[in-house]
């Protein structure tokens, strides 16, 4: 039961940034400063939270046996997520002029790193049924 908990809380902070990038689009630029040519970047990467979100609610429907895969990439992607928002955030590109920056951005990132692994260990038998 734990692991699937732990899954929905994966959708569902993929599903809030996906939200906030694609609906919220301009709250979400003025919130962090971006600039306006942000708009199709932040479109596109709240697409890849989206899918991300969509992916695991499918197979959290379906079956999960043999899904490794899925948590692997989530682990990784966060991982190589929050090592680049923390090395750009404390970076020149940190502190361009009127840019808002905020440990969020590798905070977030390194939470669902954690949420990844804990879903590939707790859930080790059912992931890597072959």
């Amino acid at each position: 039961m734990l692991i699937y908990s732990l899954i929905v809380l994966i959708i569902v902070g993929n599903l809030i940034y996906a939200y906030q990038c694609i609906v919220q689009t301009r709250e979400y630029i003025e919130k962090y400063g971006f600039g306006e040519g942000s708009a199709i970047m932040t479109r596109l990467v709240g697409t890849f939270a989206a899918g991300f979100a969509v992916t695991l609610a499918i197979a959290l429907l379906t079956s999960i046996e043999g899904a490794w895969l899925l948590f692997v990439y989530g682990f990784v992607q966060a991982c190589i997520g929050a090592g680049v928002c923390y090395q750009t955030i404390h970076s020149q590109w940190g502190s361009v002029e009127g840019l808002k920056t905020s440990a969020e951005g590798y905070i977030a990132p390194s939470i669902v790193a954690i949420l990844n692994l804990m879903v590939l260990v707790i859930g080790w038998e059912d992931l890597f049924k072959i």
